[in-house]
């Protein structure tokens, strides 16, 4: 995922959506409505929830990783 596309999947995220990437080969879904967000791996459902999208973002990881640091490792077909 580019750097754009990370932006703008963060912004689809404020607005509500529910979107998922990929992560080597694994599934992730990333869900929010107000008051909660959450990043959910999809192959055993395990989930980490957050106060705020922008939370989820900050302190959202993938195997003890920020999402940010794994930005060229995930996958988002747009």
């Amino acid at each position: 995922m580019t750097v754009n596309e990370y932006e703008e999947f963060q912004k689809l995220i404020g607005m509500g959506e529910e979107l998922n990437f990929y992560y080597r080969g694994d599934e992730y879904w990333i869900s929010h409505t107000p008051g909660k967000s959450y990043l959910t791996r999809s192959e055993d459902s395990y989930s980490q929830e957050f106060s705020s999208h922008e939370q989820l973002f900050e302190r959202g990881m993938i195997d003890r990783i920020h999402l940010y640091d794994l930005l060229n490792e995930l996958v988002w077909q747009t």
